[in-house]
């Protein structure tokens, strides 16, 4: 998940919030503040940015972002200083891909591993691949490629990453324009994946010797783990039927020939002979859902054990209220409604701050307005 952690006091202070030198890496922001009323209900910590795409809270208190031009930098989430840690040089940047999702290994400190997902151009077209680097010194080297040559295209290609519990890859494909993939065992597009922290194929994985852990997804953008282990996705339809899914081991979400519920005579045939998972929501018209997060944060209340969708078509944040088995949404309640152009991603960091990656005010938007801001609470 995205949760984790007044003379010469005054320099020191000071100094703790500045960045460290290229050769030192021991430098973080203070800490996450304890209580109090926060002054401002909104602050843009950057609006430099070129379509932000990932934005996580870092093991070192840092906001960590992906752009997907390839760059990935971290954020002082109080000083506001930026630093450019590396540009990935291969990234191909054409439509929605480029450089996706990204998350730090869970024992940072000793295995110093950010994974990030990015496409690039092959012999013969658009090509997705999962990587890892090692940081140190303040930098990123020494790329490891885990699963390569995955079919990419200028759109639906996820991908959202995250790591489980039991120390687990959880990463999303989308069907790289192709319908066909989601349905195909032979191809890694538009299924959700599962792989050991070096690359591995699980030995408990439903498909024997395959990455496959569920297939029949579009292109989902989002992936959130509830504190029981329940683990959802939020999935991009077509014209209709934008899905929340909850994610079974070796299960068949239908797409293409099944699009939300299953309630037309072609998907009623097709599931007669084929076992599929029903989406437990879904929006028509299509709002565009992209990251997902489960908020146990107390910071703003009203978000509290609730499922936080960020949308990019309509422009908001929705809190979705789950049952208590957390097998249906019972709520569904919108916030921000477009306030801050189109959401990508949500963070929180470990006491509950919210942090969201806009991109523009409308599909293809290269203006002045892709940004990271923090809600402090809402008005």
């Amino acid at each position: 998940m995205k949760i984790i952690l007044k003379s010469v006091s005054i320099l020191l202070v000071s100094l703790s919030l500045s960045f460290c030198s290229s050769d030192d890496n021991t430098t973080s922001p203070k800490p996450d503040p304890d209580g109090g009323e926060p002054v401002e209900a909104i602050i843009t910590l950057t609006s430099t940015l070129s379509v932000p795409w990932e934005l996580v809270w870092g093991p070192d208190n840092f906001l960590w972002v992906t752009e997907r031009n390839g760059k990935i930098s971290r954020i002082n989430p109080d000083s506001k200083e930026q630093q450019l840690l590396y540009t990935i040089p291969n990234v191909a940047q054409v439509g929605e891909s480029g450089l996706l999702g990204m998350v730090h290994h869970p024992d940072f400190d000793k295995n110093p591993y950010l994974y990030l997902v990015y496409t690039y151009t092959g012999d013969h077209g658009l090509l997705e691949r999962l990587v890892r680097f090692t940081y140190t010194n303040n930098r990123l080297a020494n790329e490891t490629i885990l699963i390569d040559k995955i079919p990419a295209n200028s759109n639906h290609n996820g991908s959202r990453i995250l790591i489980t519990p039991d120390m687990h890859l959880i990463m999303t494909t989308g069907d790289a324009g192709n319908t066909n993939f989601s349905q195909d065992m032979k191809s890694l597009s538009g299924k959700v994946l599962r792989l050991n922290l070096d690359g591995s194929i699980p030995d408990d994985n439903p498909f024997k010797g395959s990455y496959i852990y569920s297939l029949g997804h579009r292109n989902a953008q989002g992936l959130a783990l509830h504190p029981n282990g329940t683990l959802y996705s939020s999935e991009h339809g077509p014209s209709s039927d934008d899905e929340i899914n909850i994610i079974k081991p070796g299960k068949n979400y239908g797409w293409s020939e099944v699009k939300g519920i299953i309630d037309t005579p072609n998907e009623k045939a097709f599931a007669a002979n084929t076992e599929v998972i029903e989406s437990i929501f879904d929006w028509t018209p299509t709002i565009a859902p992209s990251d997902l997060i489960y908020y146990t944060g107390d910071r703003i209340p009203e978000w509290t054990n609730k499922l936080l969708v960020s949308v990019l078509k309509d422009q908001k944040i929705i809190a979705l209220t789950l049952s208590k088995d957390g097998t249906k949404i019972i709520e569904e309640k919108a916030f921000f409604d477009k306030q801050f152009g189109r959401i990508r991603d949500i963070a929180i960091s470990p006491k509950g701050r919210v942090f969201i990656a806009t991109n523009g005010n409308s599909y293809g938007d290269t203006s002045n307005t892709h940004r990271i801001i923090e809600i402090n609470k809402i008005k």
